[in-house]
Order: structure tokens, then C-alpha cells, then sequence
């Protein structure tokens, strides 16, 4: 009689559980959905995004406690598959408290974005911050990780190539706090950070591509864009400025819009500029334009030579030559004869070359802090100064350019 009771609960309970919304128990169960490697069409929940053409996981107000119960296995609290990109569009957390699971895992190139803070927390020595398994793991924008380890902060494993490995751009930063707050104790801080290889692959000086900075008043490790010291000058005699200084003539500077899909983009919200191509995003999520339509976005006296033959451009300013080859997925251009590699490979399209915003601010000397990202809209403002380098954009919110 008793087991005949206990079926029947059991049955009206599972026909209840039928009755119930599946929304009604996303957000007890969001952390067996946070596996991306195997969502192939866009979805959403409560505090993320995903973007799975883009590869594009963007977070906001998430909240995530994870460990070995709710995890099913699975390698991190948050999956993510290779060349993927994570944007953080608002504060988040994520607190980990499990052997050998890791709150960031992804399995190749990883990027972070955005302009917001995300705070982890881990309690075992085998768990990382962000682990990535044959990639590089680039940090960009405004993004600051402000991360409570037990283990490693950012693992790299079966590192490749003689690039950066860890790169830290912009004005991101990583801000590492003493968990037990005795100055770190006890804690191998080599062991922060952490890159293995196999062969064929040699480590190079250039694999960890940031510069770090230790506070003991604070407790605390900073790693951020890597910085050149460069050796002090003798200081130069300057002549005694006149008492009446003549007054400082502001530079012009031209705002543009580039909307995603239009033949045309928007100068100083009057004029109409006409495209032989639309733009549009790369795979990877930046904005990318043609050649051409380059030049109407840049500072006075840049010029571009197109070799047809051998599908390479030549763009020229000033005393400095860049040499851009357009052809398969090479991202390496020369700057005055030496190597840089953009973000991005030059792609053609119909005939038409094109390059990504970034990249052209970069080879062109001017700064990536002008542009900004309207995900809403689809559309990239940029700021030019005509005589001078982009100028910076105060507006928040930029997503992927």
C-alpha cells in the first residue's frame, strides 16, 4: 500500500512538472546550460547572450556558483568552443568551487571585450580564471578581471606559434587579490599565469604579452598592456616662451557612422557618403570595410596603391610605407619593413579588398579608442581628427569593431 502511495505522489508530480513553464526553472538550472560548444543557433537567459554565428557569448548582471554537483563534468563553469569571443556588457560573477574545473574554459583562441568588471572567484589549486587549450587568450577594450584564485589566473595549455600567447591591449587589466590577505604567502605568483607547449612549438620571450605591477599595501598583482621603458635623454635646453602666447587653434575633427549592411556612411550627421561595398562583420567580429572607403575615415594625406596582379596594397603617410597583402588568412603586414600582425585578416570580397576598422586605425597611426560599437543599431562611430590621429570617444558601450 505504501509503495502504491509513493507511485501515485510520483505521478502527480511529474504531471505537474509538465504543467510548469520550462522559463519557471531557468534560472536554478542556467548553470547546465552554460556548455556553448554545443549551441549552434542563438540563444539567450538570465544575465547572457549567445551569438552562435558570431561565436559571441556577451554577459550582463550574470551570476554563476558552480561546482562538481551542477556541472555535470564538464571542464569549466562557463564552456566556450575555439575562436570565440566573450563580451562584458555589464558586471558579472562567477564563483567556482570544485577540483580541476575552471570558471572560463575554452577550447582554442579566446578574446575578452567589453567595458565592464567580471569577478571570479576559485577554491581549488587545480582551477583557473580562464583556460584555454590550444589558443591564445587576448584581453582587449576596458575589461577588468578582478579575480580571487586559489590556482591560476590564466593557463594556456599546448601553446603555439612564436606570438603572443597572453596578450593584454588597451586598458584592459587584471587585477589579482591575495585570497588568505598575508601577501601572498605561501603562493607560488609565478605560477599566476601559465603557459606549456609541445614540440615542435619553442617558447619565446613574446608569449606573455603584458607587463605586471605588485601592490603589497593592497595585497594585490596587476597585470596590464605591456609596457616599453625607454632609457632617459638628457634633458634639452628649451628657449624662455614669450609672456603672450598665441592662442592654440582646436583641431577639426569629423565624426562618421558606418552602419552594418548600407552602400553608404554618415559624415558629421549630414552628409552622405557613397560605398562601392557594403560593410560588414568578419567571423571573428570586427567591422570591415573596403579599401576605398577607407580613406574618407582617416587623417589628410594618407594615400593607397592597389598591385591588382598580386592582390597587395601599399598605403603611404607621411615618411612611414605599409605593405598589406590581401590573400588568404595571412594577418601579417609591414610597417616600414617591419612585421605587425593585425587582428584581423584582409579579406576580398567580389573583387574589393577589404580591412577592419581596427586594423586600418592601427597601420594608419591612429588610435582604436575613437571607435565605438552600437550593437542595437549595428553601427560603428568613429572620430577623426584631419590633421591628427583618431581622437578619443567618450561614449560607453562598444561592442565588437
Amino acid at each position: 500500500m505504501k509503495q502504491k502511495k509513493v507511485l501515485c505522489v510520483g505521478l502527480a508530480a511529474a504531471m505537474l512538472m509538465g504543467l510548469v513553464p520550462q522559463t519557471a526553472l531557468a534560472a536554478e538550472n542556467d548553470i547546465l546550460d552554460y556548455d556553448f560548444r554545443t549551441y549552434d543557433t542563438d540563444v539567450s537567459g538570465d544575465g547572457w547572450d549567445w551569438d552562435a554565428s558570431g561565436r559571441i557569448l556577451t554577459i550582463d548582471g550574470l551570476y554563476v556558483n558552480a561546482d562538481e554537483s551542477n556541472t555535470n563534468g564538464r571542464e569549466g563553469a562557463i564552456c566556450l568552443p575555439e575562436d570565440s569571443i566573450l563580451y562584458l556588457d555589464g558586471d558579472s560573477e562567477i564563483n567556482v568551487d570544485g577540483y580541476g574545473l575552471h570558471a572560463i574554459y575554452a577550447e582554442g583562441d579566446l578574446t575578452v571585450r567589453g567595458n565592464d568588471d567580471l569577478v571570479v572567484r576559485t577554491t581549488s589549486a587545480s582551477s583557473s580564471v580562464i583556460y584555454v587549450y590550444r589558443g591564445d587568450i587576448n584581453l582587449e577594450d576596458n575589461v577588468f578581471l578582478e579575480v580571487y584564485p586559489e590556482g591560476h589566473v590564466l593557463y594556456v595549455d599546448e601553446a603555439r606559434g612564436s606570438d603572443g600567447v597572453v596578450n593584454i591591449y588597451d586598458k584592459a587589466k587584471v587585477e589579482v587579490h591575495d585570497p588568505y590577505d598575508d601577501n601572498f604567502y605561501m603562493m607560488d605568483t609565478d605560477e599566476l599565469v601559465k603557459v606549456t607547449y609541445r614540440s615542435p612549438a619553442k617558447p619565446t620571450d613574446e608569449w606573455l604579452n603584458f607587463s605586471e605591477k605588485y601592490d603589497k599595501d593592497y595585497e594585490t598583482i596587476t597585470f596590464y598592456r605591456k609596457t616599453v621603458v625607454d632609457q632617459p635623454e638628457e634633458p634639452e635646453e628649451t628657449p624662455e616662451e614669450p609672456e603672450d602666447k598665441p592662442e592654440e587653434t582646436p583641431a577639426e575633427t569629423h565624426v562618421f557612422q558606418i552602419k552594418i549592411g548600407e552602400t553608404y556612411l554618415v559624415k558629421d550627421d549630414e552628409e552622405r557618403i557613397a560605398l562601392d561595398a557594403p560593410a560588414y562583420l568578419s567571423e571573428d567580429g570586427y567591422t570591415m570595410l573596403p579599401l576605398r572607403a577607407l580613406l574618407n575615415v582617416s587623417k589628410d594625406g594618407v594615400q593607397i596603391d592597389w598591385n591588382q596582379k598580386d592582390k597587395i596594397a601599399t598605403i603611404t603617410y607621411d615618411d612611414t610605407t605599409v605593405v598589406i597583402p590581401v590573400e588568404g588568412t595571412d594577418k601579417t603586414v609591414t610597417i616600414n619593413g617591419e612585421e605587425t600582425t593585425l587582428v584581423t585578416a584582409p579579406q576580398t570580397v567580389n573583387d574589393r579588398a577589404f580591412l577592419s576598422l581596427r586594423d586600418w586605425c592601427t597601420v594608419t597611426g591612429m588610435s582604436t579608442d575613437a571607435l565605438q560599437w552600437d550593437s542595437a543599431t549595428k553601427t560603428v562611430t568613429m572620430t577623426v581628427e584631419k590633421d591628427g590621429p583618431c581622437i578619443k570617444n567618450t561614449a560607453p558601450k562598444r561592442l565588437y569593431l
